[in-house]
């Protein structure tokens, strides 16, 4: 009997540690209230798993889908070659937010779409499958962005100058 606890005991601790270095991770980076939309970029969130790459931009003030007039997106260097190879497109349609995978300059070529889901009132998310991305590794360079065609003022960037690195 006490060898069976000290067994469980152990699967217990080694169960827990996996869990806590998997959600270890989860990558959040903030950028300051700088845009004059009303979806401002306030958080990028980013995991990347041995089966998805999670992508997460978070906003200063709630939203409803009705209010996006913007597109939100993802560009990523996924090869290191200083240019962005992957673009992901966060748009709402008829039936939901989707998430549009593209690949090559301005993700001309498509790779696959998905639907985005809503954590919360400030946020939309992708759950992407890793295999879109080619070979990816965590040092991707990228950048998270709003596009407004009607408004360029209320354009917005994360990070403002620059790249994240480390998905």
């Amino acid at each position: 009997m006490r060898r069976t606890l000290v067994v469980l005991g152990v699967l217990l601790v080694v169960g827990a540690t996996a869990g806590t270095a998997d959600a270890g991770s989860l990558r959040v980076r903030t950028d300051p209230d700088d845009s004059a939309s009303k979806l401002d970029i306030r958080k990028v969130t980013t995991h990347l798993s041995s089966t998805t790459l999670y992508l997460r931009l978070g906003s200063w003030d709630r939203f409803r889908i009705r209010d996006m007039r913007e597109t939100w997106g993802f560009a990523l260097d996924t090869v290191g070659g200083h240019k962005m190879d992957r673009f992901v497109g966060i748009y709402p349609s008829p039936h939901g937010l989707k998430c549009d995978v593209g690949e090559g300059p301005h993700g001309v070529r498509p790779v696959g779409i998905r639907h985005a889901t809503r954590p919360d009132r400030r946020s939309i998310a992708c759950h992407l499958p890793r295999g879109w991305f080619g070979h990816i590794d965590r040092a991707v360079r990228f950048r998270a962005f709003i596009e407004d065609p009607v408004s360029p003022k209320t354009a917005d960037s994360a990070p403002n100058n620059g790249l994240y690195r480390w998905i």
